[in-house]
């Protein structure tokens, strides 16, 4: 359940004309910002929903 919370969370932020478009708008260092926050808050709901399931 954990994994398919995440895919469904990361899905819609990391398609591929939405992270063209975020790195025109924030610049490099943004941009790469946003990725780990991505990152990180997939694999923490992740975890959690593995735990509340």
């Amino acid at each position: 359940m954990g994994s398919a919370a995440s895919f469904m969370l990361t899905g819609p932020a990391t398609k591929i004309t939405n992270l063209g478009a975020l790195k025109i708008v924030l610049g490099f260092r943004r941009f790469l910002l946003y990725l780990l926050f991505v990152m990180v808050f997939s694999l923490m709901s992740g975890i959690i929903v593995n735990i509340i399931v």
